[in-house]
């Protein structure tokens, strides 16, 4: 499994549809200048050595490339963390000239992560946002291209039934934990599997946990 996983990863990386190295591929086809690769892919490798990142790395390339897939210019991410995957979805929006809001309810986290998106020159396509995801979710003006949820696990429903609405045809909503997550979550991912307007599966990247990809059908 471990091999099947690396020769997907390299199909995909030859094709060019992930990141190579720190987001370093997406930020260099976007004029990035030498010294913010460096910084970034710098930051991101310190954060991966102490574990510091949410999600693992091909899962924060897959969120790179669903930017790129939808060509978003709207991305909301709900559970920010230290802003190791907000860190991915901004170096695809610096292509695609798209902002991301992300959102956590710890002030500390948010420090943190605004500290780190900074440290790459991402703040100025992100928007660190601090409060409750809930409240954020049903006051947050749509549409959006990509919705990733990655915070408070058995509360999905109450996110779906805010965000839904505010996800353009076409577009994607994206949930971590997926698999190690399964029974908590089960009520979410038996709806988006059933809806009529979405297109839903589960995948495993890291071979270790998931997320669940729900494409929204265009009209």
């Amino acid at each position: 499994m471990r091999g099947e996983r690396r020769d997907f990863v390299q199909a995909m990386a030859a094709l060019g549809l992930f990141g190579l190295v720190g987001g370093e591929r997406t930020a260099e086809a976007a004029g990035a200048p030498p010294d913010v690769l460096a910084a970034r892919a710098r930051l991101m490798a310190e954060m991966e050595r102490n574990l510091g990142i949410g999600v693992p790395r091909v899962d924060g390339q897959f969120l790179n490339l669903l930017v790129h897939v939808a060509a978003a210019s709207r991305v909301l991410e709900i559970g920010t963390y230290r802003g190791y995957s907000a860190l991915w979805l901004a170096t695809g929006l610096e292509e695609t000239g798209g902002r991301l809001v992300t959102v956590d309810i710890d002030p500390e986290r948010v420090k943190e992560a605004r500290a780190n998106l900074a440290r790459a020159q991402l703040s100025d396509r992100v928007t660190v946002v601090e409060g409750d995801g809930h409240r954020v979710a049903r006051t947050v003006e749509g549409p959006f291209d990509l919705v990733f949820l990655d915070a408070d696990k058995g509360a999905e429903m109450d996110y779906f039934a805010s965000l839904f609405p505010k996800l353009r045809p076409g577009g994607f909503l994206v949930l971590h934990n997926a698999i190690s997550q399964r029974e908590t979550m089960a009520p979410y991912l038996d709806a988006v599997q059933s809806h009529p307007q979405l297109i839903s599966v589960v995948l495993s990247l890291s071979m270790r946990d998931g997320m669940s990809v729900s494409f929204r059908k265009r009209a």
